[in-house]
């Protein structure tokens, strides 16, 4: 416990339906109180990869366990969150028929000891003896468009009915969400135009270097979810329903987006340092996550309070957000016991769990929210 209290102290811490949602009906969070514990995986012996934390990796559906995806080995770690104790390995290939590259951008368990494997202009399912069954990858697949990057932050639904992407042109233009049809491989496009703006804060310097802030998809109880890190609007496209709605929010205690206005176009590295500096000043939110406990959506978000160069965040004020499940905002709160992004958090029997690594160890911080 000491161990984790201290490292928070180091780190500080198609007809287009419009939803806007405030919490003047109400605050569920105004009373709210968190407690922190701290709870370490019993490696058995074994190496976890945890350079990354767990980013490529996945929860199962009843929050028993962790699949960490471990890149050294090209292996899938499954991890007892029960029992807090490492259980198999599951190997891979990185070539061949069965290969799922060197260079994975995400893995997703699908539950009958299958799972779904992405990567570079790849995306397969795969069992538990590595073998490819299906084979999702874009250039596989009998598909006629023009749109470019079809396969950008592609996901698989759940029902694997369909592929959804955010195709584009980098740098230039706006995204669309594009639903791919697996069985007749027709595809549906859709405008996202109220989050065109993302994509404008972007810095490029002709030396090298260059960032675009991003839309990203997310799944959560058959909701398509497109979000970005820079606003706390999103757009939802329900697979019950076949309909795309946008949900903007009014907030009483933090921003609702990281608006700033940036030089797209800079002719030095102090120059580009400078404006991803005041980029990173800004609010940022984290996905939405599900607490099935309590049947609300909880998003977390972090302003900065300290840095250390353009890049590096020492503190921050981080708040906390409740949505019915209409995606209502009903509740937020400044959490001033938190300091520092809880890291890759998800819930569990009613409790947030974050990702910490504690001298090379895994292990999760898990909150207590009562309210």
């Amino acid at each position: 416990m000491g161990k984790l209290i201290l490292l928070f102290v180091i780190l500080g811490l198609s007809g287009c339906k419009k939803s806007s949602n405030s919490s003047n009906a109400g605050n569920i969070l105004e009373n709210l109180t968190v407690s922190l514990d701290t709870v370490m995986i019993d490696s058995k012996g074994k190496l976890f990869d945890l350079r990354r934390g767990p980013h490529l990796s996945s929860i199962s559906e009843d929050g028993k366990h962790l699949f960490l995806f471990n890149s050294n080995f090209s292996q899938i770690q499954q991890i007892n969150l029960d029992k807090l104790e490492w259980e198999k390995d599951i190997d891979f290939e990185v070539e061949g028929p069965n290969g799922i590259s060197e260079v994975v951008f995400s893995t997703q368990t699908l539950g009958e000891r299958k799972f779904l494997i992405t990567a570079y202009r790849k995306m397969g399912i795969f069992d538990e003896k590595g073998i490819k069954l299906e084979d999702y990858s874009i250039p596989s697949l009998p598909i006629t468009s023009d749109l470019e990057e079809l396969d950008y932050s592609i996901i698989l639904s759940k029902d694997q009915n369909s592929l959804f992407s955010l195709p584009g042109t980098q740098y230039e233009g706006p995204r669309t969400l594009a639903k791919i049809n697996l069985k007749t491989f027709e595809i549906e496009s859709f405008q996202l135009s109220k989050m065109d703006w993302v994509l404008d804060l972007k810095v490029v310097f002709m030396g090298g270097y260059s960032y675009q802030e991003y839309l990203y998809l997310k799944e959560l109880n058959k909701q398509i979810l497109i979000l970005s890190p820079s606003t706390s609007s999103f757009y939802r496209y329900d697979l019950r329903s076949d309909s795309i709605i946008f949900h903007s929010f009014v907030h009483q205690f933090s921003p609702v987006e990281n608006n700033v206005k940036l030089r797209t176009k800079v002719e030095s590295i102090e120059e580009y340092e400078e404006e991803m500096g005041r980029l990173n000043e800004g609010i940022f939110f984290g996905p939405l996550i599900w607490d099935e406990k309590r049947e609300i959506y909880f998003r977390l978000a972090r302003k900065p309070t300290l840095m250390d160069g353009a890049f590096q965040i020492t503190s921050s004020q981080i708040f906390l957000y409740a949505y019915d499940k209409e995606f209502n905002l009903i509740g937020e709160s400044l959490v001033p016991e938190i300091t520092s992004r809880p890291e890759s958090p998800f819930f569990k029997d009613g409790k947030l769990w974050s990702y910490v690594n504690v001298e090379d160890e895994l292990g999760f911080a898990v909150f207590t929210f009562d309210f």
